[in-house]
């Protein structure tokens, strides 16, 4: 018993420095997994408890529940609409994933007004080119970048490219003709400080964007951090956006081949005032590490 208590010790430890995400970078990868962490606490506590450690077991609990307070949000359910006027459909496809005929299919049937795919790569421009999708697409991609975001929209939207390199923005534009404005944005991943680093800029910037503009907004995308990661928070916290995620829970979206206990969710839709969400829901995964993320939203008259 005295080892399981030195475990659940340290994972206590660790989910309390994943609050210090905006510290150290490694602390915030550790934060993507506070359920994770969470449901180790409760298993852990629940068998020092019936070992009759009663108060390591109530320490460990109380940790517990300081990450479930966290993760209780997603589960509310916020203000809902009925009615929709928009679907957009948010999808890392994975550069060297070689499903198109499966992704080109699910695009067709998934009534999509906007559709963004992620990390796409020049055999992707190629076959979104050859397919009779019924959008205008934007590639974004410079000839020397492995791939981009590329954009499939009605063909009257405005459509802005803020560049795809590892220090640029990593965002595109897209202006509706509802008059809804989106940021499409896929940040680095943060395998290291320096991408970190960048990552967070990255959100940062998204975040100066959104304060920018009138009107109706979204940012979605793969933002390559979770709803408990320090940018993230600070990114809604700055610009007052809401989250999609609210009322359906975890919504796991990476990596797809592995067990659920496994994946984070890092695929999001933030949206401001003047839209409401209709429905949310993860699609199949394609042959990409990501699912795809569909949002249903209706915009106030």
């Amino acid at each position: 018993m005295p080892l399981i208590a030195a475990f659940a010790a340290a994972v206590a430890l660790l989910s309390l420095v994943a609050f210090l995400g905006g510290l150290f970078w490694m602390f915030d990868l550790v934060a993507a997994f506070r359920p994770q962490l969470a449901l180790v606490l409760l298993v852990l506590s629940s068998i020092l408890m019936l070992s009759r450690w009663h108060r390591t077991a109530l320490v460990i609990g109380l940790v517990m529940v300081v990450n479930v307070v966290t993760i209780i949000p997603l589960f509310v359910p916020g203000p809902r609409a009925a009615t929709r006027d928009l679907r957009i459909l948010s999808f890392n496809v994975l550069a060297n994933n070689e499903d198109y005929e499966e992704v080109i299919e699910f695009i067709q049937t998934s009534g999509a007004d906007l559709v963004v795919l992620h990390e796409a790569s020049e055999p992707w421009e190629e076959a979104l080119g050859e397919a009779d999708l019924g959008y205008t697409i934007w590639l974004n991609r410079n000839p020397e970048d492995i791939f981009s975001s590329v954009v499939l929209a009605p063909p009257d939207a405005v459509v802005e490219s803020f560049g795809f390199r590892l220090d640029d923005p990593r965002s595109v534009a897209i202006r509706l003709p509802s008059g809804v404005s989106v940021l499409a944005i896929h940040p680095l991943s943060p395998q290291r400080r320096q991408r970190a680093e960048l990552r967070d800029r990255q959100l940062a910037i998204a975040g100066d964007w959104v304060k920018e503009q009138a009107g109706p907004v979204i940012v979605t995308g793969d933002f390559n951090a979770s709803p408990f990661s320090y940018p993230y928070r600070r990114l809604r916290a700055t610009t007052g956006l809401n989250d999609s995620i609210r009322g359906f829970g975890l919504e796991l979206t990476y990596p797809a081949r592995l067990p659920s206990f496994f994946q984070v969710s890092i695929d999001h839709l933030l949206f401001s005032e003047g839209l409401a969400v209709v429905d949310r829901r993860l699609g199949p995964a394609l042959g990409s590490d990501h699912f795809p993320l569909i949002v249903d939203l209706a915009v106030s008259s």
